[in-house]
């Protein structure tokens, strides 16, 4: 431990493997504020549990079957009412989907490890996903004072109707290959070239933790919980179809968070006031003509050429520019070293401090590829596969939930107001909640890190998740308490 310490001099947010499986958790403590304990340590192994199954077995965007299969499972056997498939999101608007070739593979694999043939039926052509609802079994009406939600006040936009609370935990991998570390021999990804690496196997780890907290304290809800497992997060695919399908439309409380990020360190807990960068993730495909690159050049349409150009000239656009991004991730193209290339293909995204930057940008870097289109003769299809706004917790929740902190002895660590510094398609959710008259908020875990988000040695302190699960449960035991 102290050799491993020397070693990461200086770098004090990063895990060390001694630290990542240590056994003592802040949040199980005796001595802290409150008597009421929701995650018990027989709860935070099961938790863990969940989350090194769900890091073994990563699966993208739209492809999670046996993730969605296994949520579900455990959701029916809590007693909440689970819905699968085309009952997630919505079809027309669901982006990014992949090729019905790689999914049909997907859909092979999660055949070949246990995925029932009904539930395959019903989530077929990427329609992943899992919705939990659970009702109460109270017979009260919530009714409280609405500015007391989440401090164990009632909370309700109107006088005798019951709450409707929701927290989204997304449930999406990269496609990153895992390096071997120290730490994660026990649960290393067994799918070549994919890993969890940003942290929602956790997120779907910890909402599996809350759904068995609630259940048990069922009769105490006096109102309905829904908890979105949303699929594709990454690339900003999945939230729109779900809030298109109406999920959010009667919300009055919207929860979600993510661990890491700006939280370094374990005991802080910040409500995100903004930073959300909008963005907007766009595929290009140049469509040239094949001719023979030392014979007849002339006769060919370059479409390497034209992309090229434009890669180039995209970065040009945010050159001197506050608060706009562009990057060109991915370009593939061409067929030979002696053919003119008659295709090639980008995946590109742009990012802005407001909504209408980026949609600005966005327009801009859609055009500056039709004019190099033009200027070589190639024909350019650009597809928008994924998007996300900005966002910001409603300050009264952020405000009130940090008496949670404090019942949890981590007060000193709890942000009222924090940057994200990224982009998440929650924010979509946050929006819809909020432009209905209901609240939300948005919250970063501290954890120490093994390496950065998205990076191959990627890994957390599985402590985070009984924070969050522990800081959930209370937000939403008080929301619904009289």
């Amino acid at each position: 431990m102290e050799d491993c310490r020397q070693e990461r001099a200086g770098r004090a947010n990063v895990l060390c493997p001694a630290e990542c499986t240590r056994p003592g958790t802040r949040f199980m403590r005796a001595d802290s504020a409150s008597s009421i304990r929701y995650v018990t340590p027989d709860l935070y192994d099961r938790i863990k549990g969940y989350r090194e199954e769900f890091h073994r077995y990563p699966e993208i965007s739209w492809t999670e079957y046996r993730t969605s299969w296994q949520i579900a499972k455990r959701l029916r056997e809590l007693g909440y009412e689970v819905f699968i498939g085309a009952d997630v999101c919505e079809e027309t608007t669901r982006m990014g989907l992949p090729s019905s070739e790689f999914l049909q593979e997907c859909e092979r694999r999660a055949r070949a490890e246990g995925v029932p043939e009904e539930m395959m039926r019903q989530m077929s052509g990427g329609r992943t996903g899992v919705v939990g609802v659970l009702k109460g079994g109270s017979s009260h009406e919530s009714g409280g004072d609405a500015d007391t939600a989440g401090t164990g006040g009632g909370f309700a936009k109107e006088s005798g109707r019951k709450c409707v609370v929701a927290l989204r935990f997304d449930i999406d991998a990269l496609t990153i290959e895992e390096e071997r570390t120290d730490y994660n021999a026990d649960y290393r990804s067994l799918h070549e070239g994919t890993m969890h690496a940003c942290g929602h196997d956790g997120h779907a780890a910890a909402g599996l933790g809350l759904a068995e907290v609630l259940a048990i304290h069922r009769k105490e809800l006096c109102g309905e919980v829904r908890l979105i497992f949303q699929p594709a997060e990454e690339g900003c695919h999945g939230a729109a179809a779900i809030v298109d399908k109406g999920w959010l439309d009667d919300v009055d409380l919207f929860l979600s968070g993510h661990i890491g990020i700006s939280c370094r360190k374990p005991g802080e807990i910040a409500a995100c006031s903004g930073g959300f960068l909008a963005t907007s993730k766009l595929n290009f495909h140049f469509k040239g003509k094949s001719a023979h690159a030392g014979k007849a050049p002339g006769e060919g349409r370059n479409a390497l050429l034209a992309a090229a150009k434009f890669t180039v000239d995209a970065y040009d656009l945010v050159r001197g520019r506050e608060g706009v991004l562009v990057n060109v991730g991915k370009f593939v193209g061409g067929s030979g070293r002696n053919i003119i290339a008659a295709d090639a293909w980008l995946e590109a995204e742009t990012r802005g401090a407001t909504q209408t930057q980026n949609q600005d940008l966005c327009g801009q870097v859609i055009e500056t590829a039709q004019d190099a289109g033009r200027r070589y003769g190639v024909e350019v299809e650009a597809i928008k596969i994924g998007e996300a706004g900005t966002g910001s917790s409603s300050p009264r929740i952020a405000r009130a939930c940090k008496a949670h902190a404090r019942e949890m002895g981590m007060e000193a660590g709890y942000q009222e107001a924090a940057d994200f510094g990224a982009s998440e398609d929650v924010t979509l959710m946050m929006e819809r909640v909020q432009g209905r008259g209901g609240e939300a908020a948005f919250f970063m875990f501290g954890t120490l890190l093994g390496a950065e988000h998205h990076h191959g040695a990627f890994d957390f302190d599985t402590e985070v998740l009984g924070v969050m699960v522990e800081f959930y449960a209370r937000a939403v035991m008080g929301t619904f308490a009289r």
